[in-house]
């Protein structure tokens, strides 16, 4: 695909359907040379279930304007730079965050031309479903693997 810019990034969350599985910490995307706050405005984000997140056209973040990938423009050049990867930062030393499941999407064009560009981690392989705990004990970092079109 040809060199274009990003205009949205759609990142679904899952947390595991557990009791104390979610957290109120700060979670984080880094793409394209880039960290992304993931936090709406009103909260809850990552409790048990799925929640998405939009950065840039049609944006549900806090601080939309400061978590978008249009200003300043990030290219689809950009994502082979960098491996793209979920932060956890926890409130404090106890906090732990059960994560079931992320699914990325990256839209970039002109309008004209649309490129889609897909990450996940934790996705289902075989009979058994993976999760990952994380917290200062624990990871505060999952990279996301590219899926083939």
């Amino acid at each position: 695909m040809a060199d274009e810019d990003i205009t949205r990034i759609q990142v679904q969350v899952q947390t595991v359907q557990e009791t104390d599985a979610g957290t109120q910490g700060l979670v984080y995307l880094f793409i394209a040379g880039r960290e992304f706050l993931l936090r709406t405005p009103s909260g809850g984000d990552h409790e048990p279930g799925s929640r998405t997140f939009v950065l840039g056209e049609g944006s549900n973040v806090l601080n939309s304007a400061s978590n978008d990938p249009r200003d300043p423009q990030l290219r689809s050049s950009f994502l082979g730079q960098f491996p793209p990867y979920l932060r956890f930062g926890p409130v404090d030393e106890n906090d732990v965050w059960h994560l079931e499941r992320v699914d990325v999407t990256v839209t970039a064009g002109d309008g004209s031309t649309t490129g889609t560009y897909r990450y996940q981690a934790l996705a289902d392989e075989g009979p058994t479903k993976r999760t990952l705990r994380m917290g200062t004990r624990y990871s505060q970092r999952v990279y996301l693997d590219p899926v083939s079109p």
